[in-house]
C-alpha cells in the first residue's frame, strides 16, 4: 500500500469519527453595536414586565432569531440564612412558573375599522411550572405585562396582560392589544442569530444564577427580602459568551402617599467553556464597569448594588432545598459598591459540578 493510500484511509477515519460526533452551532461573532441594540430592546420590553411578589427573581430571553418570540421564567428565589442556627448557614428553595412572551406587530383584527394593533400574548409552560394549591392566593406567582402607550410604573399600569399559577380559568393564557408596543419598538430588528446551543444556555443560566439581597456582605437582612429583580439575557460579542443583565426594581413612597417607580442595571459577562462532547465544563464570570457617567450602556449603574450572586446546581422546584453544602460548591459574587473592600468581582464556574448531577449537560446539541 502505497504512502498516499495510508494517508487517504487516516483522513477517511478522522472524517468519520467526526461525523459521529454532532457539534453544536454557536453562531458567529457578533459587533459591539449588535450587543447594545440587544440591550437597548430587551430593557425596553423588561420594563414592561413584572411580578407582584416580593423577593422574586424574573428572567426573559429570546426564543428565536426572528419574530418576537420570548421565554421566561418567575421565581420565588428564596435565598436567605437559616433563622433558626447561630452560624450562617444559607438556604435556597423557590417555586417557578416558565411562560413565553409571543409578540406580533399587527395581529389584532378585532376592529375593522382602526388600525390593527401590534399584541402580545402570554402563556404558562406547564410541564416547566409548579404550582401553588388554587385558594392559596397570597402564595401564587404571576407575571404582568404592561401595555399602556407609556409606562411610568410597569407594577400598576392601566392596560396589562397577566398569567399566575393558580390553576383556574384565566390564569394560564392572556393576550392583548397595546399601542405601547410600537412606540417603544419592541419589534426593533438586532440581526442576532439564536441558536439551539444559546436557547439551552439561557435556560440554564436562567435556572442556576440567583442574586439575593439578603446573602451580601456587609449583611444587610432588614427588608432584603423584599427586593425584586429582572433579568435579560442574552449573547455577548464573542462565542460561548453571555450578557446577564440584572435590574432592581422597586416602588418607594413619599409620607404624603406619593410613589415613584425606579430599576437600575447589575450587568454580568459569562464565559463559558465546553469539552469534546459539547458539555459544559468551566467558565468565568464577571460584572462589568461600574458608570461613570449617566446614560452609558454595558455599565452597573448603581454606585452601590449591594447584591451577591450565586451560581448553584439547578433543583427540583417546590420540591427540593439546598443547603450550606451546595452554596460551597456555587460560584460566588459580592458587588457591594465601588471601591468597596467587600467586592468580589470575579468567579470560577464549575459547570461540570454543578451539572453533574443532572440531566442538563449530555451534550448540547445543534
Amino acid at each position: 500500500m502505497t504512502k498516499r493510500a495510508y494517508l487517504s484511509i487516516g483522513l477517511l477515519g478522522l472524517l468519520i469519527a467526526g461525523a459521529g460526533q454532532a457539534q453544536p452551532s454557536l453562531g458567529g461573532p457578533l459587533t459591539p453595536e449588535q450587543v447594545t441594540c440587544q440591550e437597548r430592546h430587551m430593557r425596553r420590553l423588561l420594563h414592561r414586565i413584572s411580578t407582584p411578589y416580593s423577593g422574586s427573581n424574573l428572567f426573559l430571553w429570546r426564543g428565536s432569531s426572528t419574530g418576537g418570540d420570548y421565554q421566561g421564567l418567575a421565581t420565588t428565589s428564596h435565598l436567605y440564612f437559616d433563622p433558626s442556627t447561630v452560624v450562617d448557614i444559607r438556604l435556597r428553595d423557590e417555586k417557578q412558573l416558565a411562560f413565553n412572551l409571543i409578540l406580533r406587530e399587527d395581529e389584532d383584527f378585532l376592529n375593522p375599522h382602526r388600525t390593527r394593533l401590534p399584541q402580545a400574548t402570554l402563556v404558562r409552560r406547564e410541564a416547566a411550572s409548579n404550582f401553588d394549591v388554587p385558594t392559596d392566593l397570597r402564595g401564587a406567582l404571576k407575571v404582568r405585562m404592561a401595555l399602556d402607550p407609556t409606562t411610568a410604573d410597569p407594577t400598576a399600569p392601566d392596560q396589562e396582560i397577566v398569567i399566575s399559577t393558580l390553576r383556574q380559568p384565566g390564569e394560564a393564557q392572556a393576550d392583548g392589544a397595546g399601542r405601547g408596543l410600537a412606540i417603544d419598538d419592541l419589534f426593533e430588528p438586532c440581526g442576532v442569530e439564536v441558536t439551539d446551543f444559546d436557547r439551552k444556555i439561557f435556560s440554564i443560566l436562567a435556572r442556576t444564577v440567583r442574586p439575593s439581597a439578603c446573602l451580601v456582605k456587609p449583611m444587610n437582612t432588614f427588608g432584603c427580602d423584599a427586593d425584586q429583580f429582572k433579568t435579560a439575557i442574552y449573547r455577548a460579542e464573542e462565542p460561548l459568551t453571555y450578557r446577564f443583565d440584572i435590574y432592581l426594581y422597586l416602588v418607594t413612597c413619599d409620607d404624603d402617599g406619593t410613589c415613584s417607580y425606579g430599576e437600575a442595571r447589575t450587568p454580568l459577562l459569562f464565559r463559558l467553556a465546553t469539552d469534546s462532547q459539547a458539555r459544559l465544563a468551566g467558565g468565568t464570570v464577571d460584572p462589568l464597569p461600574f458608570c461613570s457617567v449617566g446614560g452609558q450602556t454595558g455599565c452597573i449603574e448603581l454606585a452601590y448594588p449591594s447584591i451577591a450572586i450565586y451560581v448553584l446546581p439547578p433543583l427540583r422546584a417546590g420540591f427540593e432545598m439546598q443547603g450550606e453544602e451546595t452554596f460551597l460548591r456555587a460560584a460566588h459574587l459580592n458587588i457591594d459598591g465601588e471601591g468597596s473592600m467587600y467586592n468580589v468581582l470575579h468567579a470560577d464556574v464549575n459547570w461540570a459540578d454543578l451539572l453533574k448531577d443532572t440531566a442538563w449537560n449530555g451534550g448540547l446539541q445543534p
